[in-house]
């Protein structure tokens, strides 16, 4: 997958047909495994990337004959998510946190399976001593998905003299990397949804090249493609004219998005006479102060905040041009969703957006925190309509191509059972 910005489109497949994929893939048996597989997700609170990651993984999985088994911390963000006929093979309990060793040992202990995939939604998401203790219950198929750019560490301990030397190899940062390390390397393989994320843990924690690998995130473009006539009653619901030009955001309500800086920047098109308008959809903890700051801005009837919605695809349909403002991203499910239904993206440059996202071509990378970038790049979008939609059908034509969740999928399922 390329991976510089600003250069020519990528080298895509062509076909005489927007279907017109290489055969589909052959799903491997699931013979060589015994017993179930056992899924941990971290304790989010919230149904976001990481979730819907594990419900397109477990679509592939559900018809093998393997039992499957996820454990979620602290909250059940994934039953009611589940198909109705995956629920006699998919079973989800519900377990508080480990403290302790002992305690992954008990609870990994009463779920005992041939294999155990972790999903990591941040690098935190489980200490060293959970994945110890599987290796001591014999499971003999430890995996990581890693889904996020490790953050900055802090600098080492920069005093002298003993006490430093001992600080800097055997102090908390010193420590947690070496666990961290440690978990990898009991891991039979790490899969890094980008190759941001990959080097972040290459470089930082210096994981094993052979052990970590990239697959990146996909999507169906079966699910999502652009459809004009579901993009018109969305619009006519929300009192959108036709010719209105609309961001669409899709994404948790969290800081880590950085729904100020969009909102912000809609202020500053707002002021320089720019008429653009935009959809968020997506749930989480600070949707009421993000309401109160699109109120204290005067954004009230330029902003639609639609809540979680099961149905994406048709407010991406309804519109213009996709963005995305995050300080932090692994390579987010919601953008390339947007680019299957033939929308411009404008990204910020963090983990693997601009691995999806190629400056100019498909869309604008602009640097993480700036709302006078993000304004920019909204106006040139907003007064460039023709070039907007050349942009989209390329962002169309790239997820068909490089980002099939099919194909995707294929590889960590032969990760799974091989």
């Amino acid at each position: 997958m390329p991976q510089s910005r600003g250069g020519p489109l990528p080298a895509v497949e062509t076909s005489s047909s927007e279907t017109g994929l290489p055969e589909g893939p052959t799903w491997p048996s699931s013979a060589k495994v015994a017993g179930k597989i056992l899924f941990v997700l971290p304790n989010s609170g919230e149904f976001g990337g990481v979730e819907r990651h594990l419900l397109q993984l477990l679509e592939r999985l559900v018809p093998s004959d393997v039992r499957i088994r996820v454990i979620c911390l602290g909250v059940d963000v994934l039953s009611d998510r589940l198909e109705k006929d995956w629920r006699t093979r998919v079973e989800v309990w519900v377990s508080d946190e480990p403290k302790s060793l002992g305690g992954w040992v008990r609870l990994l202990g009463k779920h005992r399976s041939t294999v155990v995939v972790f999903c990591y939604g941040w690098i935190f998401s489980f200490p060293w001593q959970a994945v110890f203790a599987a290796s001591l219950l014999g499971m003999h198929r430890r995996l990581a998905i890693q889904h996020l750019v490790l953050p900055a560490l802090p600098p080492p301990y920069p005093g002298g003299g003993l006490y430093g030397v001992l600080r800097r190899s055997a102090g908390e940062r010193a420590r947690r990397i070496l666990g961290w390390r440690f978990a990898a390397y009991l891991c039979s393989s790490t899969i890094c949804v980008s190759d941001a994320v990959r080097k972040s843990l290459l470089e930082t924690l210096k994981f094993s090249p052979r052990k970590t690998i990239t697959i990146h995130n996909g999507v169906s473009t079966a699910a999502f493609f652009p459809d004009g006539s579901r993009a018109h009653a969305v619009r006519t619901r929300l009192g959108i004219a036709p010719e209105d030009f609309v961001l669409v955001c899709t994404a948790r309500l969290s800081k880590v998005k950085g729904i100020e800086v969009l909102l912000e920047a809609l202020s500053l098109v707002k002021r320089r006479g720019i008429a653009c308008k935009c959809i968020f959809v997506g749930d989480g903890p600070l949707k009421q102060k993000f309401l109160g700051e699109a109120e204290a801005l005067g954004l009230s009837d330029r902003v639609f905040f639609q809540g979680f919605q099961k149905d994406v695809q048709s407010y991406l349909q309804a519109g213009s041009a996709f963005i995305l403002t995050s300080h932090a991203e692994g390579l987010p499910l919601s953008v390339l969703e947007a680019m299957a239904c033939g929308l411009p993206c404008i990204v910020t440059d963090v983990g693997g957006s601009a691995e999806a996202v190629h400056d100019r071509v498909n869309g604008v990378v602009i640097p993480p925190g700036s709302a006078e970038e993000a304004a920019h790049a909204i106006g040139y979008l907003a007064a460039h309509r023709t070039e907007c939609a050349a942009m989209g059908s390329r962002s169309r034509e790239l997820a068909r191509t490089q980002f099939d969740i099919d194909r995707q999928m294929l590889e960590i399922v032969n990760l799974i059972l091989d």
